[in-house]
């Protein structure tokens, strides 16, 4: 049994609760350390864009883990209340969402608008023109690529009296292409958007909580990072020392933290420091600590600058360098520079110690990159973040509309921004591999990622790419929405 099998029971994936499901249960509680009293709402500061196995191992059951018994129905029905509260004298009809259709309109679809049963490696190259109808989506759609159309020959007055079209005819409560359009482009000035997301800020804690549970984005990303790092963990070493890009709240590493303590292995967390001011470390440490104890693990777990990292090295310890970006629960982008710099660093100190590097994108990736004019660059966005909209909507209950609305305004519109999207694209990107040997995904990571989203039950698939298998890729009806690569 490999160390890796000690992160496939617990809460974050085995549990009552079934998300894929079109009837919600909410009868699971979560882990111990979101049971804590910390403070996620840190995650409301934002910055400017962008071996041999372990075997002999027993099996850690469900029932092993410390729950206090926190209902997922109470948090939503949390963060819903104060949204209804004020509701009463407004329209019922503004209240109600488009259900997803069962399947698209026959005859030609728009590039960003896929048949359901079509597999991003079928998507066709260039954009088709899109059958039109009378419905509010298909006429968003339109403006939405004639303003890409006109973006990509230079003409900004045309965009932006296309953009001014948008606005008048958005439902910001509509269509999944309606919400997005209405991210894209709400004025600066737009104070119903600006009181949502106080309002959606005010409950960030049971909003966090229900978002990282019920949706497999972050799950997804975090069990198969830290699969493939305790996979390539060799027998012999004694010491892990995991560095951590952009820690966030810490949710990754309770399942690691128990694996260390099984294996009886020493485990050094560092976060690097990106910021001046992170008033919330301390708390994020002092919670990590308190539940490595609960195993009998003492946990070092400290912050520093990239610059420091070198001479904090021993040359014993075994390392991974953990990167995560983009990932709707995080709420935030860092820039590509500090990126790079990240990757740089751990290409340096890897040849000459012992390590592995994990990268999580949930901005697209892959199929970003590959975006040859604005059109298509545009284009791509749209894909992605139609699927991240339509994936959240799926399944959910009609009569908890308001917190989807609250998750959508806390970690998902703060990556739907057209000044983002273009820094993105001017910005240098990660060069595919920059220089490393991708490191094989475990089948048995494989097949728990499969039985996480449901894979033939629920629209949401999992495919292994790479030239050695070693990304593998959460899919929306065949849209990538999220990628983990692991590299030596």
């Amino acid at each position: 049994m490999m160390l890796s099998e000690l992160l496939l029971q617990p809460s974050y994936i085995h549990s009552d609760l079934d998300p894929y499901h079109p009837n919600l249960e909410f009868s699971s509680p979560f882990h111990s350390y979101f049971d804590s009293d910390l403070d996620f709402s840190s995650s409301l500061s934002t910055t400017p864009e962008n071996s041999s196995s372990i075997s002999s191992v027993n099996l850690p059951i469900l029932s092993d883990y410390p729950f206090s018994g926190y209902n997922h129905m109470e948090g939503l029905d949390d963060v819903c209340r104060w949204l209804c509260d004020d509701d009463d004298d407004g329209d019922d009809d503004d209240q109600e969402m488009e259900q997803i259709p069962e399947q698209m309109p026959s005859g030609n679809h728009h590039f960003w608008s896929p048949d359901f049963s079509q597999k991003s490696s079928e998507a066709p190259e260039s954009s088709t023109v899109l059958e039109t109808d009378d419905s509010m989506g298909t006429g968003i759609q339109n403006l939405l690529m004639a303003y890409a159309d006109a973006m990509g020959i230079g003409q900004k007055e045309l965009a932006d009296v296309i953009v001014k079209c948008i606005r008048e005819k958005i439902n910001p409560n509509g269509s999944p292409i309606e919400r997005i359009a209405h991210n894209l482009f709400q004025p600066v000035e737009d104070q119903e958007n600006a009181y949502l997301k106080l309002e959606s800020a005010r409950n960030f804690n049971p909003a966090f909580r229900a978002f990282y549970e019920i949706f497999p984005y972050g799950r997804f990303a975090h069990f198969t990072a830290n699969s493939a790092i305790l996979d390539s963990v060799p027998i012999n070493i004694n010491s892990v020392h995991i560095v951590d890009f952009d820690m966030r709240e810490g949710t990754q590493w309770p399942p690691v933290i128990e694996a260390m303590a099984r294996t009886k292995k020493s485990l050094t967390i560092t976060s690097i420091k990106l910021e001046d001011h992170d008033s919330s470390f301390e708390g994020r440490k002092i919670h990590l600590c308190n539940f490595a104890r609960t195993f009998g693990l003492d946990l070092k777990v400290q912050e520093m600058g990239m610059e420091e990292m070198v001479k904090e090295l021993d040359g014993r310890e075994f390392l991974a360098f953990n990167c995560m970006v983009g990932l709707p629960h995080m709420g935030r982008t860092r820039k590509t520079s500090q990126i790079m710099g990240f990757l740089k660093l751990a290409k340096g100190i890897l040849s000459k110690n012992e390590g592995v590097i994990t990268i999580g994108n949930g901005e697209g990736g892959e199929r970003m990159r590959n975006s040859l004019d604005y059109t298509s660059f545009f284009d791509n966005y749209l894909v992605h973040y139609n699927a991240l909209y339509e994936s959240m909507e799926w399944g959910f209950p009609s009569y908890l509309n308001e917190a989807r609305m609250a998750m959508e305004t806390l970690f998902v519109a703060p990556y739907v921004s057209i000044e983002k999207w273009e820094e993105r694209r001017e910005e240098t990107v990660f060069e595919k591999g920059f220089g490393f040997k991708g490191e094989r995904m475990s089948k048995e990571s494989w097949n728990e990622a499969m039985e996480m989203v449901k894979e033939g039950e629920s629209p949401y698939g999992i495919r292994v790419e790479g030239d050695n298998e070693n990304e593998m890729v959460l899919e929306w009806r065949g849209v990538p929405l999220v990628r983990v690569s692991a590299w030596r």
